[in-house]
């Protein structure tokens, strides 16, 4: 539930039409009252979606670079779906009354009678979602997500008054695609707004690399003859998972390790978690290995992520590790695997999974739909017809087709 201050903030903000201003990737930041640093996106300006969101600290300011580098024009499934599900932020969004569950649309109208705001045209409806990544987006489920929103929401309201007075130049705000090195940082202290600059974090993403501390298990693994090259990578996979007695929590897009033997063309069975411990995938990795007729010599990695996961088993091991793009055993199978998770029992698309990426596309402007595939445009149009995808959505993705 949104408290009164993140309404009263967020109707304010909508008022200063921030969005006819600045661009998505002119970003401002401001400090928290936690004293994190936060980065903000202002969104509209090329797009349906109004939106202000907040990226906290370096983890988020990374997320988003990976949104603003995504290279969406060369995307294919497997790196739009990790794109989609990285984000780090918090948004506070204005939505059409549909696009909000029935208690979000019954408190956003309370409150909007309660203090004389008519809610009429279009994106009327505030609403607030958190993105964690590999997460379902979700609900607020802190004081402090409230705390950070109602900062970005004020810094914004601010930034409104300057722009009046100055230039974006001025003020130091340009597109971070120009190379830009700092941005414009509003702190409120005592009462009273002040504008710096602050250095933009490293956009450099580093994974975690799990200790292999299983000697018993490495004392097997070593006695076991070594020899082919496999392909490794992780890939999210598309379709969210629930918890049992998780309700409260978001649902989470596994995480799968694929392996490929290339010497066979054996596909393993992948090793599939929530992907928020790196160290249980290599646990599954490490047992996978055990069950295998033989250990790799070489394993070649597809990603970041499955070469930090696998560095320290591998180092333990004699097991010669690479980081190398573009293999296409690999890219196979795991295209092979999102086309069997993508249908039903009966080989038709699953409509499900296919609403699911609709939601996720949702959150996408105008400008980085327009970066997808012809393609990929092409068939999402195709499957709409079938009535997976909201009209909404649908709308935009046929205009996008006509331009193409």
């Amino acid at each position: 539930m949104a408290t009164e201050r993140m309404y009263d903030l967020a109707f304010q903000y909508k008022a200063t039409k921030l969005w006819k201003l600045l661009y998505d990737d002119e970003l401002f930041a401001v400090k928290l009252s936690d004293g994190e640093i936060g980065y903000c996106s202002v969104m509209g300006m090329v797009g349906q979606h109004l939106a202000l969101g907040l990226y906290v600290g370096e983890e988020g300011y990374q997320s988003y670079r990976i949104l603003l580098d995504g290279g969406f024009a060369d995307a294919d499934s497997i790196m739009m779906g990790e794109v989609l599900t990285s984000q780090n932020c918090l948004q506070c969004s204005f939505e059409n009354k549909d696009m909000l569950l029935d208690a979000e649309v019954n408190e956003v109208r309370q409150y909007a009678r309660a203090h004389q705001i008519p809610l009429r045209g279009k994106n009327a409806f505030p609403q607030f979602t958190k993105y964690r990544p590999g997460r379902y987006p979700w609900r607020y489920d802190s004081d402090l997500d409230e705390q950070r929103i109602s900062d970005a929401l004020s810094a914004g309201i601010r930034l409104k008054e300057l722009l009046q007075q100055s230039s974006k130049e001025d003020i130091g705000l340009y597109s971070l695609r120009s190379g830009v090195q700092k941005i414009p940082l509003l702190s409120l202290e005592e009462g009273r707004w002040t504008v710096n600059d602050t250095p933009l974090p490293s956009a450099e993403i580093s994974y975690p690399t799990p200790a292999f501390m299983d000697d018993f298990m490495a004392a097997r693994l070593k006695r076991k003859k070594k020899r082919g090259i496999w392909e490794c990578g992780t890939m999210r996979l598309p379709t969210a998972v629930q918890e049992e007695g998780q309700e409260n929590e978001a649902p989470y897009f596994p995480l799968a390790l694929v392996c490929i033997e290339l010497n066979t063309g054996l596909i393993h069975q992948p090793v599939v978690t929530d992907g928020e411990n790196a160290a249980e995938t290599m646990q599954g990795f490490a047992e996978q290995l055990l069950h295998s007729g033989s250990v790799p010599r070489t394993i070649r990695c597809g990603d970041d992520r499955s070469f930090a996961i696998l560095k320290d088993i591998c180092s333990k091991n004699g097991i010669r590790l690479e980081r190398t793009d573009n293999l296409e055993e690999l890219d196979e199978a795991m295209h092979s695997l999102l086309e069997q998770l993508g249908e039903d029992e009966n080989g038709e698309p699953d409509l499900e999974q296919l609403q699911e990426l609709a939601e996720m596309l949702m959150l996408m402007t105008d400008g980085e739909l327009a970066q997808m595939p012809p393609e990929m445009v092409n068939m999402l149009c195709e499957l709409g017809e079938l009535g997976g995808i909201p009209e909404k959505l649908l709308r935009r993705l046929k205009k996008l087709r006509r331009r193409l």
